[in-house]
């Protein structure tokens, strides 16, 4: 999966936080199902042209049914030829440019056995992709941009390997409408060109992709209030890979005047970190014939590589994964639920949990249905089977590895960084388990509430064609529940949703409560925690 720790015969073992040997098929994902989610976008009225001056030039955007849309908007010179692997730096412009497409997709990287899963379910149908992509989308409510509006800042999943803004699940046209919000959507450099783990480049030099995410926030800054936004009012929000990128933004930025007043971290962040060496950036050298030693010699070989030469090796064979950050003390920290203690973050509301069947997705990847080798695979042995099976009772094998995936990898974690917050005196913590089950969104028998199910109910861009009334409800609640805490981080999010500060937990759409005035299942933390007496006491030994 790309971000979590395998074990050290793997080239996976430089991963950034706990356990990827499970990361073989668990890379992390965004959600872009094309089979299960139609992009809803209404077309009722006739679009409109709009212009806003930006630091990035004259943006020609569209304006239609109340929201006006700007897609690929560039905010970073583009990352090729001498600028491949090299920090962003801010693209300034006064041309005029349009702003009615979205952009391509930075290269992703699609390798091993899952490959072919991986992009029939999550980049289906693929938009075309480019080096030069780092590109933001903006919606927002039209009208007068006199009143500032709070903003949402989304960054995408994808296991840091893959993933991009230009696909349709993650259009803010429903929640710039429905809910009087700013949408920002940005690309980052993902596997070998945002998160290389080079040896040729500087420590502080590895992890691109969130020098991107820092710069696009950078920009929403700069230009947000163009847009009716506010740039004091920002929410970051990630969801997987996007979670984990949320957390280490926390972690890097100190609580003076961070760009975010709060935070969203769904399905991911890192609790802890392991600073394993990669090797696959000497692999990956070797095969595109750049032998030079390690050093600027071999940096210029592979500035000079043809992109498409790259592309094709790390999703062939013989390619390493690169679905990593190196911890560098600048834009990761081997320890943040530490920082976090010792008030070293930004102390910013936050918003946090994971979906119910989390792992259930993964465990069908994951190769092993067998408890025992799924034990000997991943942790080496060095977890006791028949203590795992007494977390467990009742379930198959197969339904327990679903259960070690979702708690070692997202569940547990979560509890972690909220009771951390919370220790450290963060007020407003919120923490939620999401478990809303629809036939539509049953990627194979017996999913459940997967892994990033929760995204077309968010974005408003389910499959309206296939979904129940229920469904329906559902997305306009969740939808509503996540916009209020955007709006009014200081607030709860829904009613009878109380914080983290005495252990409470948001069950949300159980028992098929979809309704705002029912989402919310209160429940304590040791009732739905149980198995992290195990993980926590791993996780806290990384």
């Amino acid at each position: 999966m790309g971000l979590y720790k395998s074990g050290p015969s793997t080239d996976r073992a430089h991963c950034t936080s706990t356990m990827p040997a499970i990361g073989i098929g668990l890379k992390l994902k965004t959600l872009a199902v094309a089979a299960l989610l139609t992009q809803v976008v209404n077309t009722a009225g006739d679009a409109k042209s709009i212009t806003i001056s930006t630091t990035s030039g004259r943006l020609n955007g569209l304006v239609q049914d109340g929201v006006m849309t700007f897609k690929g908007i560039r905010y970073g010179q583009p990352p090729t030829g001498i600028r491949r692997w090299e920090p962003p730096l801010p693209f300034l412009s006064s041309a005029t440019h349009d702003a009615t497409k979205l952009g391509p997709s930075c290269i992703q990287q699609f390798a091993f056995a899952t490959a072919n899963l991986s992009r029939a379910l999550f980049n289906n149908p693929p938009p075309p992709e480019s080096e030069d992509c780092l590109l933001l989308n903006v919606w927002a409510p039209s009208g007068s941009t006199s009143t500032k509006r709070p903003v949402l800042f989304w960054i995408h999943g994808g296991g840091l390997t893959f993933g991009t803004a230009s696909l349709p699940t993650y259009d803010g046209t429903s929640v710039a409408s429905n809910q009087s919000v700013v949408v920002v959507t940005i690309n980052y450099r993902t596997n070998v060109f945002g998160f290389p783990s080079s040896p040729d480049l500087a420590l502080q030099g590895n992890n691109l992709g969130f020098l991107d995410q820092d710069l696009a926030l950078a920009w929403v800054q700069l230009n947000i209030a163009k847009f009716g936004g506010d740039p004091r009012q920002v929410t970051i929000m990630g969801q997987s890979a996007g979670g984990l990128s949320v957390s280490t933004a926390i972690s890097r930025h100190d609580e003076a005047r961070p760009p975010f007043r709060a935070a969203i971290m769904l399905s991911g962040n890192i609790a802890a970190l392991s600073p394993l060496i990669p090797t696959a950036f000497n692999q990956f050298a070797t095969a595109v014939n750049c032998t030079q030693a390690p050093g600027p010699q071999r940096l210029s070989c592979l500035k000079a590589v043809p992109t498409s030469m790259i592309s094709a090796f790390v999703d062939g064979p013989t390619s390493g994964s690169f679905g990593a950050a190196v911890i560098d003390n600048f834009t990761v920290f081997d320890r943040p639920i530490d920082r976090i203690a010792a008030k070293k973050t930004a102390r910013v509301p936050t918003l946090l949990g994971n979906t119910k069947d989390d792992g259930s997705l993964f465990a069908l990847e994951s190769g092993p249905v067998n408890l025992t080798q799924f034990l000997a695979l991943d942790f080496q042995g060095a977890v006791p089977e028949q203590l795992v099976r007494s977390l467990y009772p009742g379930l198959n094998d197969t339904a327990i590895i679903s259960g070690i995936i979702r708690d070692f990898i997202f569940q547990c974690p979560a509890g972690l960084w909220a009771a951390a917050s919370v220790r450290s005196g963060i007020a407003n913590v919120y923490r939620y388990i999401y478990g809303a089950v629809f036939a539509d969104l049953q990627v194979f028998p017996g999913a459940g509430a997967p892994h990033a199910s929760e995204l077309p109910e968010l974005f408003g861009t389910f499959n309206r064609t296939t979904a129940t009334a229920e469904e329906v409800t559902l997305s306009s609640t969740f939808q509503t529940t996540i916009a209020n805490f955007v709006k009014h981080p200081n607030t709860s999010p829904a009613p009878g949703w109380s914080s983290y500060a005495n252990g409470n937990v948001a069950k949300l759409a159980f028992a098929d409560n979809v309704d705002l005035n029912n989402v919310v299942q209160l429940v304590k933390n040791g009732t739905v925690d149980v198995p992290c007496s195990l993980w926590d006491a791993i996780l806290g030994a990384l």
